[in-house]
């Protein structure tokens, strides 16, 4: 459908229906431009994916400047400083193997068992997240290269999903033109 009379087109609005959050181990091969942006690309086996995720707890990335521009004597020019805060958050909804090594950047033991640092660990991942829209929209990111910033625990709630709460720290990176990550947008079919 083309846009209506206002400029406006609904089959371009974004509802998702399905996807999942992926990480690698650090220097994992990210897919090529290409690759990603094939309908059919299959997510290469070094990347496990977290799971089910929760109803609210899909990939929500955030990215702001950070610092103060850098100004020039003319007024009204100025640039960015070039620093970013850039994250994404997910939910996990399962307490899988993975989620566990993810939270506390340590294998378990033979019974199961690990110690975790509140302090956090410095373990880095390749990020690799799809959604797909009800209008059969595809969008992927791929980051080369994040740690984890949070984890916060969902409150333990009779009744209801408990959930590990992610965010994650997403670095510059020159497999991405020194940007923070890139992305794919396959329009519906």
């Amino acid at each position: 459908m083309a846009a209506d009379s206002a400029g406006n087109d609904i089959t371009l609005v974004s509802v998702p229906v399905t996807g999942f959050v992926a990480l690698a181990p650090f220097g994992t091969a990210i897919p090529t431009p290409v690759e990603g942006a094939d309908a059919a690309f299959v997510l290469p086996a070094a990347f496990k994916k977290l799971g089910l995720l929760k109803t609210d707890g899909g990939p929500g990335w955030t990215w702001e400047q950070d610092g103060d521009p850098i100004e020039f004597w003319q007024d009204g020019y100025s640039i960015p400083s070039g620093l970013a805060n850039v994250a994404v958050a997910a939910t996990a909804a399962e307490m899988n193997e993975w989620v566990r090594q993810i939270k506390s950047g340590k294998t378990p033991d033979e019974n199961g068992y690990i110690t975790f640092d509140g302090g956090g660990h410095a373990t880095q991942y390749v990020l690799f997240s799809e959604e797909i829209f009800k209008n059969g929209a595809i969008r992927r990111r791929v980051a080369p290269n994040v740690q984890v910033q949070t984890v916060v625990e969902d409150r333990n709630t009779r009744g209801e999903v408990l959930g590990d709460a992610f965010t994650f720290k997403v670095n510059r990176s020159p497999l991405v033109n020194n940007d923070h990550f890139g992305e794919w947008v396959l329009p519906p079919a």
